[in-house]
């Protein structure tokens, strides 16, 4: 008689251990010989990936344009209650009006231990260096080439961070990072990623909405499929975000103003806010053409940035040649091996090529939203200009896998653009805290504590960034010295405080702040105890209710003269 059917399995299971084992035992010194390249190949992106966050920490005063004005809200929320401050006086905590919460109330949390000029700084750190590890995370997520997540590197710093949209930055990792949960949420469904995942969402929408906006198209584009049970399963995480945005949208200013920059509602209808009586302002798809480079890489004066993105650009069409050309010789190949290549071995490759051609949709999908988009709606500018940034993100779903000398030379290329890139933004922030913010804290801290500030920047520009560094000087006046300060951001309704009506300063025309030429400083500045002065002087300096009372060029102090004024 033969051998029992239980007995031949359980032998078959033995020799099938047996082999397993002695693969395993043979493949086990090439393996530990694979551990040192590995780790000197993460070694390398951990210190390429850190080195983009150094600007920061090597300036007292980061010429980022609206930098001083975050810093200054935090200021406001962390020393509210502060006598000296007299924060209490002019202003009230609002903190439902703006959808910025999340940065804000990460920075008011870490200022007790940090202060908030480091707090800030490690935020915008974390950004930095979140933004390539979490599109990694998504590449890897997809089965895609873990390496072209340093095609994050030329862009870290761009034209967005320059002029201090720090909350966009932030959300740009969240939401590179929530697409990959939702690609493993698919692939592998378990409850406490579900909630993660759901965190997340609520976290991104509360830091930008754009972003946001990718993320949840991003997640329907997952989701999707097997049937509507299955994918409303999936996309059950997304529910309390989508409820915090309907809030936001129906009570807040700026969620009103969104939807009539979206067109979804008419400007200066009633779900339009009181403000917004005119219509968004589009250009043509010529200028916004010509203007893409500006929203991509343009940080530094000269042609730097310009090659930075020609490398950048260049390492992604010879990646995407390389791929066709590639898949053009397997097409051409034996039909055996024309098969074994476009069948996949095993079902989670065919998922993560699916979900690859969903969210590879995400980038054509913003750099149309660039062209359509209007530029600016009220108070909300840039508009389109967003989507330039997050199309380009998105590239490295869209290239085609290439392996050997060409991947490394692709990686290399846009490593090291990176790291030129970043190593030119040191030297202009060092090269501008040396020659351009001169005396200012020396200046500031002629200001006695809570006082009523006014500033008039005639010369905001620099000679080693673009854009204007020190439009918003009076902001580091609050930051270090309370009291209230014009120009600011606090009546505008994405500002987590704002003014109490009974005692704010005289509400000012659009644009007041890059026209202090137009300034009467006796029927202007009234309400002001100090003005503080950046080129100029201007009218103030012929002006007999003023006197000034600290002149270290290019910065001047005057004080209202005691009687003067209303």
């Amino acid at each position: 008689m033969g051998e029992p059917v239980g007995a031949s399995r359980r032998t078959d299971r033995t020799r099938a251990t047996a082999r397993a084992l002695a693969a395993t035992a043979a493949r086990r010194p090439s393996g530990r010989s694979d551990r040192r390249p590995r780790a000197v190949a993460e070694g390398v992106f951990v210190l390429l990936v850190a080195s983009t966050c150094v600007p920061l920490w090597l300036v007292r005063h980061p010429p980022i344009q609206d930098w001083p004005e975050h810093l200054a809200a935090v200021r406001v929320l962390s020393s509210y209650h502060d006598p000296a401050m007299r924060f209490a006086e002019y202003f009230t905590i609002d903190l439902g009006r703006t959808q910025y919460l999340a940065y804000y109330l990460a920075a008011w949390a870490l200022t007790p231990m940090l202060g908030v000029r480091i707090a800030n700084v490690v935020l915008m750190s974390a950004a930095l260096i979140g933004l390539p590890y979490a599109l990694r995370a998504l590449l890897g997520a997809l089965g895609r080439p873990r390496g072209y997540a340093l095609f994050a590197l030329p862009l870290a710093w761009n034209a967005h961070l320059i002029l201090g949209f720090l909350n966009f930055i932030v959300a740009l990792p969240l939401m590179l990072w929530g697409l990959s949960l939702s690609v493993r949420q698919r692939e592998r469904p378990t409850r406490l990623r579900a909630a993660g995942l759901a965190a997340l969402a609520v976290v991104l929408f509360y830091t930008h909405v754009v972003p946001f906006a990718f993320f949840a198209v991003g997640v329907v584009l997952v989701s999707v499929g097997d049937g509507a049970r299955a994918s409303a399963r999936r996309l059950l995480p997304l529910a309390p975000s989508a409820a915090c945005a309907l809030a936001w949208l129906a009570s807040s200013p700026a969620g009103r103003a969104t939807l009539a920059a979206a067109g979804l509602v008419t400007a200066g209808s009633i779900g339009a806010p009181a403000a917004g009586r005119a219509a968004p302002t589009y250009q043509p798809w010529g200028v916004s053409l010509q203007e893409l480079p500006r929203w991509l890489t343009d940080v530094l004066p000269g042609d730097a940035d310009d090659k930075t993105l020609v490398v950048w650009a260049v390492a992604a069409l010879v990646t995407l040649a390389l791929g066709v050309a590639a898949r053009r010789g397997r097409a051409d190949g034996p039909v055996a091996d024309r098969r074994a290549d476009s069948e996949p071995t095993h079902d989670s490759e065919a998922t993560r090529g699916a979900l690859t051609a969903r969210l590879g949709l995400l980038c054509p999908l913003a750099a149309l939203g660039y062209f359509v988009a209007p530029t600016s709606y009220d108070w909300i500018w840039p508009i389109n200009a967003r989507f330039a940034l997050i199309a380009a993100l998105f590239v490295p779903l869209v290239l085609p896998r290439v392996r050997g000398v060409a991947y490394g030379v692709v990686v290399a290329s846009v490593a090291a653009a990176g790291l030129v890139d970043t190593a030119a933004v040191g030297r202009a922030f060092v090269e501008f805290e040396r020659h351009e913010v001169g005396a200012l804290d020396a200046t500031v801290h002629e200001i006695p504590m809570g006082a009523r500030v006014a500033a008039l920047v005639f010369d905001r520009g620099s000679r080693y960034v673009r854009f204007s560094p020190f439009l918003h000087a009076a902001s580091w006046v609050q930051l270090e010295r309370g009291g209230a300060v014009m120009f600011t951001f606090d009546d505008f309704p994405q500002s987590p405080v704002r003014f109490r009506a009974t005692n704010r300063p005289p509400r000012v025309p659009p644009r007041w702040e890059w026209t202090p030429e137009r300034v009467d400083p006796d029927r202007d500045l009234g309400w002001y105890d100090y003005v503080l002065v950046r080129g100029g002087p201007g009218r103030i300096a012929q002006s007999a209710g003023w006197r000034l009372i600290d002149d270290r060029a290019p910065w001047r102090l005057f004080a209202r003269v005691r009687g003067a004024g209303p």
